[in-house]
């Protein structure tokens, strides 16, 4: 599973790479939610969440896919009596891989496409075909290794969930991002918003209860009934339909 996700994974960063030859026009807000069009191509491919989450879940797969050959090749080795370095590196990778997979999905279900409709703002982009890999693909390959794998999630490696998720705000989005495009990708990002420090807070703390319930998933899939409620619950949360018309108003 991990060498077959692992290829899956390279092959969406191959292709997000490729893009700088055929450049994709994208729509995204200014400070004061004004859409704009933005031509992206070539490092620009990757400006999204998403994609910086799918790198985590593939260097996370190509991590495993590596240990457990290493284990097949030798099963009876002392080596792999206690984890190793390159074992806690598993364990870290999937927890926070995990932990920006629901946060993503659940974002992009709930907040932007919800917030875009209401605004008269188009959600096409959200519903090709390459987009709803994206932001469902990512989270039906976490529940599936947390609930076939036996990789623990360590919750001492929180702060590395936190930790990343601050750099992408701080240094990228707020800070190299914006001051090259002077637009937002995601606008309750909005720095000049008055609760924008709230937001933040709450989206650190949302980010933990996600890190904390990837790292329960692993003790319910234990558990009868456990993996069939955790697999209803990744479905309902995965957006695959178009939100109807407003009325008046087209998309």
């Amino acid at each position: 599973f991990g060498l077959c996700a692992s290829k899956l994974v390279s092959d969406y960063v191959l292709q997000r790479g490729a893009g700088a030859a055929g450049a994709r026009l994208n729509h995204f807000e200014t400070l004061d939610r004004t859409e704009v069009a933005f031509l992206d191509h070539g490092v620009w491919r990757f400006q999204g969440l998403t994609s910086w989450g799918w790198v985590l879940l593939g260097c996370y797969f190509l991590v495993a896919a590596t240990l457990s050959l290493r284990v097949a090749a030798a099963p009876e080795a002392a080596q792999h009596e206690e984890p190793d370095g390159a074992a806690c590196v598993a364990s870290l990778l999937l927890g926070v891989s995990s932990a920006y997979a629901i946060l993503i999905t659940l974002t992009v279900t709930f907040v932007l496409i919800p917030s875009k409709h209401r605004k008269g703002l188009s959600t096409e982009g959200f519903f090709t075909p390459f987009a709803l890999s994206q932001h469902n693909a990512n989270l039906a390959m976490v529940v599936g290794e947390l609930l076939c794998g036996a990789v623990p999630i360590d919750p001492w490696h929180l702060p590395f969930a936190l930790g990343f998720g601050i750099v992408y705000l701080c240094g990228w989005h707020q800070t190299v991002r914006y001051n090259r495009t002077r637009t937002l990708m995601y606008h309750f990002l909005n720095w000049q918003h008055p609760r924008s420090l709230l937001i933040c807070s709450l989206l650190m703390l949302t980010l933990a209860a996600f890190f904390a319930f990837a790292a329960l998933v692993g003790q319910l899939r234990l558990r009868p009934g456990g993996a069939p409620m955790v697999l209803c619950a990744a479905l309902a949360v995965m957006r695959w339909r178009r939100p109807p018309p407003l009325a008046g108003k087209g998309e």
